[in-house]
């Protein structure tokens, strides 16, 4: 609100009169008539008398804050919104001006305003698109300078966009500096960078790693669901979860070798020596296809580190050893099928 409005609503919160203010505050009522319709302000001596007589803080008298609250922020944008429908691009434009003119330290409501006034451009076109441009430029600017990270990353991103969209590569991938280096965000945007600009085969790889790096997280965050629910006994759920694993592993071309893998551990757990057994056969005919993934067309791309040409069988060799001597198995070494498993594998039939 404006002083006017405060002014006015406080008086008749106190029941105060036009007359009886003025009387207290030893100015005409005509005075205290101009204040509160807006063609007068009060001399500077007079606010802390009418503060303190409206029971308000100087702060709300002059209707200063430092910031807004998230809901009055979600207020002011569904307004907006709002009024984006029923009036004229100008109008509500200069309505935020206004706002970002009176919260200059709000970056919440200038990044929402901004963001809303970028879209609205982008639907409708018009005349007034340069003056739009350049303020909604000047915000995302003002935003990179923010305390938040969250706030100055979103900045970024804006401007990012806002140049892609105008074919000034160069300037949208300068602000790809303000992404992590690990951030797979990072990657996809410089990947659209790419292949606007006919850097196909740059775009194909920097895509294909952002690809690997989800597998790998997603991967690890399944994982962690499962040993959660190992840990509270949820073994329903621990399955549907390695069901899932094993899938993922199919769809990102992993290789059987470790698609086989998701579940071994967790026959083990539940000492299933039947299917540790099955699984310890699997994994040892398939040994070969651990590094299936980097000869997958999903990943040609990309340039995997070279593996010394006896690793997968020294991989082989260790799963012998571990399946033999590891105190974990002890169990599945005193079931009856381990003597076949062991005439495969041990006595020279079979071994790679």
């Amino acid at each position: 609100m404006q002083i006017n409005e405060v002014i006015r609503k406080y008086r008749k919160e106190n029941h105060l009169t036009q007359e009886e203010m003025a009387k207290r505050l030893g100015v005409s009522t005509p005075a205290v008539n101009k204040w509160e319709s807006g063609s007068s302000m009060p001399d500077i001596t007079l606010l802390a008398p009418i503060a303190r007589l409206l029971h308000i803080s100087l702060d709300e008298l002059l209707s200063f804050k430092d910031n807004l609250s998230d809901l009055e922020i979600r207020n002011i944008v569904k307004d907006i919104d709002e009024r984006f429908e029923k009036e004229d691009l100008g109008e509500v434009f200069k309505s935020i001006k206004e706002l970002v003119r009176e919260y200059p330290n709000c970056d919440d409501l200038i990044l929402s305003l901004s963001c809303m006034m970028d879209a609205q451009c982008i639907l409708q076109s018009t005349e007034e698109s340069g003056v739009y441009d350049n303020w909604i430029k000047s915000c995302y600017e003002l935003l990179l300078n923010s305390d938040n990270e969250q706030t100055k990353l979103k900045a970024a991103d804006c401007l990012y966009g806002f140049y892609l969209r105008k074919e000034e590569y160069e300037k949208a991938k300068g602000y790809l500096d303000y992404f992590s280096i690990q951030n797979p965000e990072r990657k996809r945007k410089l990947a659209t960078i790419y292949s606007e600009t006919g850097r196909f085969e740059d775009a194909y790889k920097a895509l294909e790693e952002v690809v690997f790096s989800e597998y790998q997280i997603i991967s690890g965050a399944l994982h962690g669901i499962y040993m959660i629910a190992m840990k509270i006994d949820d073994r329903e759920k621990a399955e549907s979860i390695l069901d899932k694993l094993s899938q993922l592993c199919d769809l990102f071309d992993m290789g059987a070798y470790n698609r086989l893998s998701t579940k071994f551990d967790y026959y083990v757990a539940v000492k299933d020596a039947s299917k540790v057994l099955r699984t310890m056969d699997a994994l040892l005919e398939n040994t070969d296809s651990l590094l299936d993934f980097t000869k997958s067309d999903l990943f040609e791309h990309m340039e995997f580190k070279k593996s010394d040409p006896l690793y997968l069988g020294k991989i082989h060799e260790n799963l012998l050893e571990q399946f033999r001597s590891d105190e974990s198995y002890e169990f599945v070494r005193s079931s009856p099928e381990w003597i076949a498993f062991e005439k495969k594998w041990y006595s020279g039939i079979g071994q790679k």
